[in-house]
This record gives structure tokens, sequence and C-alpha cells, in this order.
């Protein structure tokens, strides 16, 4: 469970993401999206992040948020963190 702070950071999380995606406005690269779903699936199942091979994503930058809070953020996403992942390469 979350507290009400952290369901407030990855609301603005999700809306950032939302807001910064490939397309008039954006400047993510589907790439970038991609490698941050898959970092952020991994995290909601209580990885480090570090599928995508650029470290300890979790230990980096988001240090002391639970599973809950990127579960959250993949719920608002649309990204089943539920499911096993597997990366293209």
């Amino acid at each position: 469970m979350l507290t009400e702070k952290q369901q407030e950071e990855a609301a603005q999380k999700t809306k950032w993401f939302k807001d910064n995606q490939s397309g008039a406005e954006g400047w993510m690269t589907p790439m970038m999206l991609n490698e941050v779903e898959s970092q952020f699936i991994e995290m909601a199942q209580g990885g480090d992040g570090s599928i995508t091979c650029m470290g300890n994503i979790r230990e980096e930058y988001y240090k002391g948020k639970p599973d809950a809070y990127f579960q959250h953020v993949c719920d608002a996403m649309g990204w089943d963190w539920g499911a096993q992942q597997e990366l293209p390469w």
C-alpha cells in the first residue's frame, strides 16, 4: 500500500511519461519508452531495473520506493507488470 505522498509521486511520474512520449511535444523515442517500461515492470516485480543493462535503476533513481510504487505507474501506463517479460534481443 502506498502512502498519499507516494501515490502523488507515482501520478506525477505517470504524467511525465505520458507527456513526454513521442509525438508532437514529446521527446522520448519509442526505444526509450520501451526501456523505461521494461525497467518499471522489473521493479514492480521486485527487481532493480537492470534488465536493460543500464545499471541498478532502482538504487540510483528510486531509492526506497516500494514495489507498489512501480506497480501503480505500470497500471496507469497500461504496462502488464504481472506477466513474465522477455526482451526482444
